[in-house]
């Protein structure tokens, strides 16, 4: 049974290091979508506001495909640091 025992000591904290890794990963995803929607439903407020030319003209310069080249650059740096902090987490030694 030592060796059970020596198994158990070894995978025991990787587990709870990724358990908590998953826990981080998943209030950040939680907390980015909702802030996501939040910023979705103002602008499409605001956009829905502003008179026919102007929506017009923003149409044709690409305004839509502007903002959403922005907002999807932003998510992804977001995931890029949350996934750098996780494997700085995962790598430390406790």
């Amino acid at each position: 049974m030592p060796f059970a025992t020596f198994l158990l000591a070894m995978v025991q904290p990787l587990i709870a290091r990724i358990l908590v890794t998953v826990g981080f990963s998943l209030v950040t995803f939680t907390g980015m979508t909702v802030l996501f929607d939040t910023l979705t439903a103002q602008a499409v407020s605001a956009w829905g506001g502003l008179p026919a030319t102007i929506l017009q003209l923003a149409g044709l310069a690409g305004i839509g495909e502007a903002l959403s080249i922005i907002t999807g650059a932003i998510a992804t740096r977001i995931l890029i640091w949350q996934l750098t902090k996780s494997s700085q987490f995962l790598s430390t030694n406790a």
